[in-house]
């Protein structure tokens, strides 16, 4: 005779079961250094040298220009079936001056950033857009004489 004790037990572990299965999965990508080590990267006093020294190498360098580095982090969650969803993301741009010298440490996060779709596969054309009819009778009367001499549609 188990009693209704093992009925409530039973229910509680499947309870248990079900929420730690439907836990996100949560992901770390890049690296973003603490606000304790950014601290002592100083302007007009560090160079990229004693940077990499103080905080490590950037995520990526300046890609439009060259005079900035990047240090990137983001946590992402992936609920069930869902797609991963950005939840933080810290970017540190380290400016550096004409000298070679740090000239500023700014800060971003995910409220500062605005999503961009890269994975649509499509390229946008800009201008008038015709149906496949309007291409193939728009050109109809736009063929101009070979080398043959004879010029028009049927050679006339």
């Amino acid at each position: 005779m188990l009693g209704r004790g093992w009925t409530l037990r039973g229910t509680t572990a499947a309870l248990a079961l079900l929420t730690a299965a439907c836990a996100p999965i949560v992901t770390t990508h890049g690296y973003a250094p603490p606000e304790d080590r950014l601290a002592a990267v100083e302007p007009g006093v560090d160079s990229a040298e004693t940077v990499v020294r103080k905080i490590g190498r950037p995520s990526t360098a300046g890609v439009v220009r060259a005079d900035a580095w990047y240090y990137v982090a983001s946590v992402f969650e992936t609920n069930a079936w869902q797609a991963p969803k950005a939840v933080e993301r810290r970017v540190i741009a380290i400016r550096f001056g004409a000298d070679g010298l740090v000239s500023g440490v700014e800060r971003y996060g995910l409220e500062d950033g605005q999503v961009i779709d890269l994975a649509t596969r499509t390229t946008p054309t800009y201008g008038r857009e015709m149906t496949i009819v309007q291409q193939v009778f728009g050109n109809l009367g736009n063929v101009s004489a070979g080398a043959g001499g004879g010029g028009g549609l049927f050679g006339q």
